[in-house]
């Protein structure tokens, strides 16, 4: 068998997948709770009850350091979606299988190398 930084996600066991979600939990909680904080601050709301998509969107209207944390948190609540679709692991671009080494990484990629790279190229190329 293949090293195991480099197999098929579907060739991963329920066991890899719990312990990735659980790191993507954790980290949601975390940056959602740091997002809040700063939103109360800024607007003197309390926003504690409001839906992550809402969250989300009333971070891209306020800082670039907000903007980013709710990008991440984007990406974070994707990636759960996908694991409770059957779908984590696959690509979003190709449906191609992300290596486990990526997701290890970063439990909330969602892009392939191959796709990422290309993304990459793309966003630079468009900006030059």
């Amino acid at each position: 068998m293949a090293d195991n930084a480099h197999r098929d996600i579907t060739m991963l066991d329920i066991e890899i997948v719990a312990q990735l979600q659980k790191k993507l939990i954790n980290e949601k909680e975390t940056v959602r709770s740091r997002l809040e904080d700063a939103l109360i601050t800024l607007t003197g709301l309390d926003i504690s009850n409001v839906p992550t998509a809402h969250l989300i969107k009333l971070c891209r209207r306020e800082s670039d350091s907000l903007h980013e944390d709710g990008l991440r948190l984007e990406k974070i609540d994707a990636a759960l979606c996908s694991i409770h679709t059957g779908l984590y692991g696959l690509c979003a671009d190709c449906e191609e299988s992300i290596d486990l080494e990526d997701l290890q990484s970063d439990p909330a990629e969602l892009r392939c190398q191959e796709c990422r790279n290309h993304n990459h190229y793309h966003h630079l190329k468009a900006s030059s």
